[in-house]
């Protein structure tokens, strides 16, 4: 039989504490992003939305380690079998989880006061409402972080977008140099979609069908319908 909606919450106890320091840490990250914002102001067009300059600032310490998590997670979680890749509780990705669901919970009021279309900010705030649901999910199941990790390769991409608008919107000046270098970062931009979203959401997919059909009485069958239909 499968289990509720949710699982029987085994992990609340063990991720409760180490997820509340990831997001104060992020909370915190964001106050000096905010104050490193303000600072630049002055050299900045007056109509700059000093909260959307903090949130690139912010953006670049948070996507690189989510970056580097999934990719150590998705690298420990290839060297094991499918009874890891579901059921595992240990190793890079479960940080990966932690620090995502903390980052997104800082992106949602980032979000509502940005200087930005209406219809975005719902679209984003719906975008990072799943995104942590499927997070909790896992962290109080405590399992399924390798399918987070390797989804979470994609960030990368991200982080390439978040450097990309800091050159483009001139927070370290402008100028010629800064010209190629909007250049060069759009090409790698367009690039890091294709390998890290474009084919990467489909192989996610495909191992996740090959797994839970191969295995489906000890994964699919025993999961939670939030695991088992909101994470594809």
């Amino acid at each position: 039989m499968a289990e509720p909606l949710l699982g029987a919450i085994p992990g609340f106890a063990r991720n409760f504490i180490p997820f509340l320091i990831y997001f104060v840490v992020c909370l915190v990250s964001f106050f000096i992003s905010f104050y490193m914002a303000l600072k630049i102001k002055p050299t900045r067009p007056k109509n700059t939305d000093t909260i959307a300059d903090a949130d690139l600032i912010f953006s670049v310490p948070m996507y690189s380690g989510l970056s580097m998590l999934a990719i150590l997670g998705t690298i420990e979680g290839m060297e094991e079998g499918w009874q890891f890749h579901w059921f595992g509780s240990s190793g890079h990705s479960r940080h990966f989880v932690m620090l995502y669901a903390a980052v997104n919970l800082i992106h949602i009021p980032i979000t509502l006061f940005k200087k930005q279309n209406f219809n975005y900010k719902v679209l984003m705030s719906f975008h990072h409402a799943i995104s942590i649901t499927c997070m909790m999910v896992g962290l109080l199941n405590d399992r399924m972080y390798f399918f987070a990790a390797i989804d979470g390769i994609c960030e990368i991409s991200t982080l390439i977008l978040t450097i990309f608008f800091i050159f483009k919107e001139g927070l370290l000046g402008k100028g010629p140099v800064i010209d190629r270098l909007v250049t060069i970062i759009g090409f790698m931009l367009w690039l890091s979609y294709l390998v890290f979203r474009v084919f990467l959401f489909p192989f996610w997919l495909y191992l996740f069908i090959i797994e839970a059909r191969d295995n489906y009485e000890e994964t699919f069958a025993v999961v939670s319908p939030v695991e088992r239909y909101l994470y594809p």
